[in-house]
């Protein structure tokens, strides 16, 4: 991080947390938010709505994070080749895995041309345009093809977001096109949700966005029983996307204003260097037993966890050894 971006950084933190604790709280959170999105691929119904809350706290974090590492006078060269490379490696090593697998289960389409798509993680690209994708690669990868996009344009973004005004108007902007696109463009999942918050998770960090911990609390707990009331006792539905987005929102702000308790930190420490791979190997590895779907659950966690801290360890090792040979 450059000396600027730590002093705004810094500043930025000092009427709320450390920096150290909004890492922590991020850490956490993304290890948690990743579960809950396997969780909710494995169950399906109701759990889209805490899944969606999980996403939009990861693309947030990207965004928040990103502005506070990428500000002024970066190189943008640079910015875009650190991203390829961090991602490249680790989707290198899945896509070897995957190939196993694949293998093993006799699935068909492996060597097709899409399969290369896939294994970019831009098969969602195919998917929007209506081109047929039979390829076992890329499930579900939807959100690693929005992260390019974000990456491509963070330059733009970031030189928007110098002026405080205009970043206002800018990310005020994107709130109702996206509520719009969500209205008019319909997909199974909460695309423009997505959108939305790595835009504005960028927006907080650049203007110092102060959020109060009682404020987004209330907000927090009055959204959620008020979707309940909706929902459960009246049967409306009209108003889910804008309460989902207050309620991620206002998790994204509890985050910022109130470190979460230390025993999340061992569990963290072991699994934040592997989302990613979580990310992209869950829907591979979930074991359906007859009449047994809970336990089937608990060991695709457990399965899921394993497979992906053992390949996360091996593209450090591998990284680290050719560091080594070309010192």
């Amino acid at each position: 991080m450059g000396e600027w971006s730590r002093i705004r950084f810094e500043s930025h933190m000092a009427d709320q947390m450390k920096s150290s604790d909004i890492s922590y709280n991020f850490s956490v959170a993304k290890v948690l938010s990743i579960l809950m999105v396997a969780t909710g691929h494995y169950f399906g119904g109701l759990l889209w709505i805490p899944t969606t809350i999980a996403l939009f706290v990861f693309a947030f974090s990207s965004g928040y994070f990103s502005s506070l590492k990428y500000t002024g006078n970066f190189s943008v060269k640079q910015f875009w080749l650190a991203k390829v490379s961090r991602l490249g490696f680790s989707l290198l090593f899945i896509n070897l895995f995957l190939l196993l697998l694949f293998l093993f289960q006799g699935k068909s389409n492996i060597f097709s041309w899409d399969s290369i798509i896939g294994m970019a993680g831009l098969s969602s690209i195919l998917n929007w345009l209506n081109i047929p994708y039979k390829s076992p690669f890329g499930n579900g990868l939807w959100f690693l093809t929005v992260l390019y996009v974000f990456y491509l344009v963070y330059p733009l973004v970031e030189r928007i977001n110098r002026n405080q005004r205009r970043a206002f108007l800018f990310v005020s902007f994107m709130l109702v096109v996206t509520a719009l696109l969500n209205s008019n463009v319909r997909v199974p999942y909460e695309l423009w949700m997505t959108v939305f918050a790595f835009l504005f998770g960028s927006y907080v960090t650049t203007i110092s966005i102060k959020f109060s911990f009682y404020l987004v609390s209330i907000i927090l707990v009055v959204c959620v029983i008020t979707m309940l009331v909706l929902n459960e006792l009246f049967g409306i539905n009209a108003l889910n996307y804008y309460l989902i987005l207050l309620v991620s929102i206002s998790v994204c702000g509890v985050l910022i204003t109130h470190r979460l308790p230390n025993f999340f930190a061992q569990f963290t420490s072991l699994f934040s260097e592997c989302v990613f791979e979580i990310y992209l190997i869950h829907t591979y590895l979930f074991l359906r037993f007859h009449d047994a779907e809970v336990l089937g659950y608990v060991g695709s966690i457990l399965l899921i966890l394993l497979v992906a801290k053992l390949l996360s360890m091996t593209r450090k090792m591998m990284v680290l050894s050719m560091k080594y040979r070309l010192i």
